[in-house]
């Protein structure tokens, strides 16, 4: 990642879109987060088998998740890859 640069985060970019989701009880949010899904791959060096796993639920029921694959190509000759869904609306 050397050499690339981020932007700050922008808090109030989804101002207009919070509806609903103002008023969740944050204790009922659940997020799973596998950090490095494909541990062994990652180690023996099977790179296209790794990816992160990020997962949302609220009170119990799966609401969003991302996956996100760093290596497609099995090594850094591509650019990541994140694939996303979030209930009712979809996947990209």
């Amino acid at each position: 990642m050397e050499g690339m640069t981020f932007e700050p985060l922008r808090k109030d970019i989804f101002d207009d879109d919070i509806g609903e989701t103002a008023e969740i009880d944050m204790s009922d949010v659940t997020i799973f987060v596998d950090p490095l899904d494909g541990t062994r791959e990652f180690v023996e060096g099977r790179l296209e088998n790794c990816q992160v796993l990020v997962g949302i639920a609220i009170g119990g029921e799966a609401v969003a998740g991302a996956i996100g694959i760093p290596f497609p190509a099995g090594d850094d000759s591509t650019e990541p890859t994140i694939v996303y869904g979030l209930a009712d609306v979809g996947t990209g």
